[in-house]
């Protein structure tokens, strides 16, 4: 992953993040998408099957019924990405004049970190989001985002296999008979943490800075550090960036609870 030696970090109206790209402030998700897809840059094929997946939940449910659950983590930012890229492509094979807001979901933790919130905020301008931000457990969330939004059908998640209960789940699954009804959408299930770097690289998607801190995966403020097998003195943070985690089953390593 030499081309992170290219990462930059950038403020845009006072929101900061992270973004491997010649052009740190251009936006084209569709370009990125066809531009990796054409080329058949590294990573491709999955870019190809998840764009096909939630393409598919469009034309099944429309880009007004279709949600977005979204916390600003890696995994959901790749996937914001590509969603914003596909509702592109529908709004081209159908064309009507009228864009919506992408409605999402944003539960929150109480103690979330301020670089977390700051670059969800910086999501909300860029990909145009209807946010709804809740504290709490997602189903009562979730719950509250429905009864707001009942039109929604259909929720895309940012859940790989390798994430807690995603072993067995599949592109389209209904939620379980104790949570709110609703058509649950996972188009990056079968991606590993390498492939979500790669694809934040090679379609050029900012992300948030904690993780060229060190951090490998967010959760709140108590509960997470820089992964201990990123330490490096050399830098001036102390750990390398998530991007040289050789091992992506360490990858949960920094979510731990902090000594008192």
């Amino acid at each position: 992953m030499n081309e992170y030696a290219q990462a930059k970090r950038v403020c845009v109206n006072g929101h900061r993040y992270a973004v491997v790209s010649d052009h740190p402030e251009s936006f084209a998700p569709l370009e990125d998408v066809e531009r990796v897809l054409v080329g058949n840059l590294e990573g491709a094929q999955k870019v190809d099957e998840s764009f096909k997946i939630i393409k598919e939940a469009l034309k099944r449910y429309g880009p007004d019924n279709v949600a977005l659950s979204f916390n600003g983590g890696k995994d959901c930012t790749v996937l914001l990405h590509l969603l914003y890229a596909a509702r592109q492509a529908y709004e081209r094979e159908n064309p009507s004049g009228k864009r919506t807001k992408i409605k999402t979901l944003y539960v929150a933790y109480t103690n979330s970190f301020p670089e977390v919130d700051d670059f969800v905020e910086f999501c909300v301008d860029r990909y145009n989001l209807e946010l709804v931000k809740m504290y709490g457990p997602m189903r009562a969330g979730l719950q509250v985002f429905l009864d707001r939004y009942p039109e929604t059908k259909a929720m895309l998640v940012g859940t790989r296999r390798t994430d807690p209960f995603g072993e067995h789940l599949q592109p389209f699954q209904m939620t379980d008979p104790d949570w709110p009804t609703l058509m649950r959408v996972h188009p990056i299930l079968d991606w590993n943490y390498a492939d979500i770097w790669k694809g934040l690289a090679n379609l050029r998607i900012p992300y948030c800075i904690l993780y060229d801190l060190g951090y490998t995966s967010l959760g709140a403020i108590d509960n997470t550090i820089p992964n201990p097998a990123l330490v490096n003195p050399l830098q001036a943070c102390g750990f390398d960036p998530a991007h040289r985690l050789a091992d992506g089953c360490r990858e949960r390593e920094g979510r731990k609870k902090r000594e008192s």
